[in-house]
């Protein structure tokens, strides 16, 4: 069925993406949060913040970078020491040139480190002169990396855990758009927890394919405690944007359903949110959820989040029009 009647109001949601962007299969929001937006800078290096990009990084890249630096800072000055001669360096009593390399790559960890053990100290002062700036290099460059690991530890953020798919599911006499999430840090207590959702839709505009972003109406948008899942529930009636959509309905708008959730986490005293998406082909029609729930021995509540995403085939109502 095509765009509905009844679908068909002023109301829209501005989310900064604009209405330019009309190419189908165009992902607004990647499923880990980011924007699928490639910016070209006139100047590429003014638009770059290497602070907030160490920060934000994965921990897996932020590691390989802290070691490559400690590798390479060594192998460069361990090759200054070399060139200068290691027979200025007391201590050293390799023959080989591999051998003076390594002491020369040994004496520059301890001093970048300042850790000094003594076995290897400058001879000259050639030697000492480029001993001390490694030293400065060092206690500046870990200074910087202590830096790094404490902002990168405090800074707080949302770890949502989302259901795989979305589902168009039976809801009362009628349908629902639904999915499910959970607070996947278990310390962490989340409160004013607060959902938005839009649908990003393609229109007809006089003749034209026209990117439109509707709100839709939750029937719980906020919850003051966030201690177990949460799903949202976006009754579709007759003034919702998904009134009479079938799933090729959907497909051929290229719809995509974005989720803000905002919440504030009482560990850190601050504000924190995260980001997700659905493409048409991540909801299901006909499903809903399988319960998380069940109760131990002592009869207390369990929660299985791994059940998140699991859901069930379920008959949809047929739609009667007016």
């Amino acid at each position: 069925m095509a765009l509905h009647k009844h679908r068909k109001r002023e109301l829209e949601d501005e989310l900064g993406f604009g209405t330019k962007v009309t190419d189908r299969n165009t992902r607004f929001i990647h499923p880990d949060g980011t924007f699928n937006i490639q910016r070209k800078e006139v100047s590429n290096w003014g638009s770059i913040s290497i602070y907030h990009h160490l920060i934000s990084m994965s921990w897996r890249k932020f590691n390989t970078i802290i070691i490559l630096y400690f590798l390479m800072m060594n192998a460069l000055f361990a090759t200054f020491y070399y060139f200068i001669g290691l027979d200025q360096l007391t201590g050293s009593r390799s023959a080989t040139p591999l051998g003076k390399f390594f002491d020369g790559f040994y004496f520059s960890a301890q001093t970048l480190t300042t850790v000094g053990y003594g076995g290897l100290s400058p001879g000259s002062h050639l030697m000492n002169a480029i001993a001390s700036v490694e030293a400065l290099f060092g206690v500046l460059g870990f200074a910087l990396i202590t830096g790094l690991l404490y902002g990168r530890f405090s800074r707080p953020t949302a770890k949502i855990m989302f259901s795989k798919k979305a589902i168009i599911a039976p809801f009362r006499e009628g349908t629902a758009f639904q999915f499910r999430l959970a607070n996947q840090l278990r310390n962490s207590q989340l409160i004013d927890v607060e959902c938005r959702v839009s649908v990003s839709l393609l229109e007809d505009d006089n003749g034209q394919k026209v990117r439109k972003f509707r709100p839709l109406d939750l029937e719980i948008k906020k919850i003051n405690f966030f201690p177990m899942s949460w799903t949202i529930n976006h009754i579709i009636t007759d003034a919702s944007p998904l009134y009479g959509m079938s799933a090729s309905d959907l497909e051929e708008s290229d719809a995509e359903f974005m989720i803000l959730i905002t919440g504030f986490d009482d560990t850190f005293s601050q504000t924190v949110n995260s980001r997700y998406s659905y493409k048409y082909f991540e909801t299901v029609h006909g499903a809903r959820f399988k319960s998380v729930f069940s109760f131990d021995e002592r009869g207390r509540t369990v929660q299985d989040l791994n059940l998140l995403s699991v859901y069930e085939e379920a008959e949809l109502p047929v739609l009667v029009e007016a």
